[in-house]
């Protein structure tokens, strides 16, 4: 089991590279949104509400959440392609930059928040950089979630899936995978209730969830082959007709300064 240390070393792949620009509209159609009651049990933990930092905010969906509870967001994300997709908001601010070199004022964030992200970061210089714009007692959200969960049918097919683009997931995919039950923070961790994402989505709706993932993307370029078009008479025939409701177990590890 990979477990993360002060000396954990570069993926083959690469942490700190760009996994997802290629495949941005991908990315922003298939990625889903983080329940209200995280938001609001995040908001619990902060003493000012002045400036949250959504960090590899992807295509923004956190940080327009972000924006219904304080003052200012500051949106960040390495692929200039996602942020050209992240919708506009008075509140926000976007701009690209590496979570470990942010450009943002020290002592001046409250909150920052990493959805399905943290795993491609450099941890020492990104900690070292929260530590720096974090106000005292500011917080640090690091979330994500694994596989979607629907009926005992499409998630079979969903397990062949799986197997099928297993060896193509970037090196440090496994951090994210474990659940990130091996993270270091220097700060201290905070109890976070179990949270669960749900959602009601068409089965073209759910193909471009699996779509958005890495492992597909690779997947691909590497094999010359699409495992969802292959795979997709057998999604059809498990999932029949209409919606169907489609769950996620979510990650949170949260800490304070």
């Amino acid at each position: 089991m990979l477990h993360e240390t002060n000396s954990s070393k570069k993926s083959k792949i690469g942490y700190g590279q760009d996994h997802f620009s290629a495949i941005a509209k991908e990315y922003d159609k298939g990625r889903i949104e983080y329940p209200l009651k995280l938001y609001s049990f995040l908001a619990h933990q902060c003493t000012n509400f002045q400036c949250a930092w959504d960090c590899a905010t992807g295509s923004g969906q956190a940080a327009i959440k972000l924006a219904n509870v304080f003052e200012k967001v500051v949106a960040t994300d390495i692929s200039k392609e996602l942020l050209e997709l992240a919708p506009e908001h008075p509140k926000i601010s976007y701009h690209s930059a590496p979570a470990e070199n942010s450009k943002i004022k020290s002592s001046s964030i409250d909150l920052i928040t990493i959805g399905q992200a943290y795993h491609w970061f450099e941890f020492d210089p990104f900690w070292e950089e929260a530590i720096r714009v974090l106000k005292p007692d500011g917080v640090v959200a690091i979330l994500g979630y694994l596989w979607p969960e629907t009926n005992p049918e499409v998630d079979g097919v969903l397990e062949r899936f799986k197997q099928e683009i297993q060896s193509h997931w970037p090196e440090r995919s496994i951090l994210l995978h474990e659940g990130y039950q091996s993270i270091y923070s220097p700060l201290t961790e905070i109890s976070s209730p179990k949270f669960q994402i749900q959602t009601k989505w068409s089965l073209e709706e759910y193909l471009s969830h699996l779509k958005s993932w890495s492992g597909n993307r690779y997947f691909e370029e590497s094999t010359k082959r699409n495992a969802i078009e292959e795979l997709k008479e057998d999604f059809k025939l498990a999932w029949g007709k209409g919606t169907k409701k489609v769950k996620w177990h979510l990650i949170a590890r949260v800490f304070k300064k």
